[in-house]
């Protein structure tokens, strides 16, 4: 009984163990007939795809619109309680905003991408997409900027007209533009043009042999060459300005500030006999010549000079007389201190110009005397500055002659002129005119003040050094006569 009791369900359990087998073979069976299922799908899928991309001309587009059955519309419309509203056809299709789509053989196409095809087993190949990048921003428009550019090769400066680029280059000082002007030809001749080398200043430099000849030669006017080195010689002979006359100068220098420069007598005369168009000229502590008096006479045009503490015209009176005869339009005159010889002085004093308004001829302590004032007051009558200083020889006979005969004096200096008696400086309020008196040395602090309360329309001692003729004065040392003159 045990054994027939333990038997059965030996076999019960045998019989759920095989119908279970064969469930999981059915199973199996099953799952193995969905794999390949999905494994002919895939191919399929894949030899489509692959038809599509090799042999784009053999696939057959179909459209595809979307409709409702009119019957079941009715029903919905029957339900709803309302009906129909009926459009012409040509509206309808205006209002169709949707286009068709396109299918290939009833299925979606995949976006467009580039292919490329790799094996990864023998004998299987399978499509992926090609990995590619997309450029920066910047390189993109830098991509568009040399695509649009229609002449290809040339850079954007090149499409400038000379206009263009004559104001930009108008903005540069003389450095920069000396630099721009080593690009090309094109910028080279733009950059000789005469109207950016107006006005140079080239104080305190030092310029190397014909340096100075080029720059003048393209065209300045205004020229600033206070305590400056100038090499000799000033002009290269293949510049071919040495043969050149003073009728055929092709320089078109007006002002020229040489104060305090080191410069030979002989670069002096080279410079002068090129620029017979000067206006101004200063030449204040320089070595000169009787030659370079008469190629200043050549300046016909010439109504400024300073010749202030220069050597070696002491002696030349010709020379003197012809300056002062030929330079008849100048209004302001400057020889103070410059070591002239009596019949010199004399020379220079009978010749002055009639039109001459401002006057110095301080520093001649025992040459200047009454007799050379009154020639002066003579031959100058409209004065309007006039400065006498350290002469010696002078006697209130002097101020005598300046009160009758410079009515229009605004300006005196007297400053160490010791034989003019104090008590006569208070004649001096009968000019009209006077405005500033220079005393220095005369005086002392209770005369000076006695002074002002007798003259009280009259400025005493508010000058220490003469401006007449020179080309800076006061806090304006950027600039000459007025003008100024950016540096180089």
């Amino acid at each position: 009984m045990k054994q027939e009791m333990t038997s059965r369900p030996t076999q019960q359990s045998c019989a759920k163990m095989a119908a279970n087998t064969n469930g999981k073979r059915a199973s199996c069976n099953d799952s193995d007939l969905d794999c390949n299922e999905k494994r002919r799908t895939r191919a399929q899928t894949r030899k489509i795809r692959s038809e599509i991309f090799e042999n784009p001309s053999t696939t057959r587009m179909t459209f595809m619109t979307w409709d409702v059955d009119p019957i079941v519309t009715q029903h919905i419309y029957d339900d709803l309680g309302v009906r129909e509203i009926l459009v012409d056809d040509d509206i309808v299709e205006k209002l169709r905003p949707t286009p068709p789509i396109m299918v290939n053989n009833g299925l979606f196409p995949p976006k467009p991408r580039k292919v490329e095809t790799v094996h990864s087993h023998p004998g299987e190949s399978r499509l992926r997409p090609l990995q590619q990048t997309t450029p920066c921003r910047w390189m993109s428009r830098k991509h568009d900027r040399q695509k649009n550019d229609s002449t290809m090769g040339q850079v954007p400066w090149e499409r400038l007209s000379d206009e263009l680029l004559l104001s930009v280059f108008s903005w540069l000082n003389k450095r920069d533009l000396s630099r721009c002007m080593m690009v090309c030809s094109r910028w080279h001749n733009v950059g000789l043009d005469e109207s950016l080398w107006g006005r140079i200043d080239l104080s305190g430099k030092a310029l190397r042999p014909a340096a100075l000849g080029y720059l003048v030669a393209r065209g300045v006017t205004v020229l600033r060459l206070a305590r400056t080195d100038v090499c000799s010689p000033v002009f290269h002979d293949e510049m071919g300005l040495n043969c050149l006359s003073v009728q055929e100068c092709p320089l078109k220098l007006q002002y020229l500030d040489l104060s305090m420069s080191n410069i030979e007598a002989s670069s002096v005369n080279e410079i002068l006999r090129l620029c017979s168009r000067l206006v101004k000229l200063s030449l204040e502590s320089c070595s000169v010549s009787g030659e370079t008096l008469r190629y200043i006479g050549q300046c016909s045009d010439l109504d400024t000079l300073n010749l202030a503490m220069c050597t070696g015209i002491g002696e030349d009176h010709e020379a003197m007389a012809y300056m002062m005869q030929q330079c008849n339009k100048l209004k302001s005159l400057n020889i103070a201190w410059t070591n002239l010889n009596y019949p010199t002085l004399a020379a220079a004093v009978s010749n002055l110009p009639r039109c001459l308004e401002h006057l110095n001829l301080s520093g001649f302590r025992s040459l200047l005397t009454d007799e050379a004032v009154y020639m002066v007051v003579q031959r100058c009558p409209g004065l309007i500055e006039l400065d006498v200083s350290d002469s010696s020889l002078l006697t209130p006979t002097t101020l005598e002659t300046l009160i009758n005969g410079l009515p229009s004096l605004r300006h005196l200096a007297l400053s160490r002129c010791y034989h003019i008696n104090t008590a006569y400086l208070v004649n001096l309020g009968a000019m009209p005119k006077l405005a500033t008196l220079e005393v220095f040395g005369i005086l002392c602090e209770i005369g000076i003040a006695n002074l002002k309360e007798l003259l009280p329309r009259v400025k005493v001692n508010t000058r220490l050094f003469s401006t007449v003729a020179r080309p800076t004065t006061g806090y304006r040392w950027t600039s000459i006569w007025g003008l100024k003159c950016p540096n180089m």
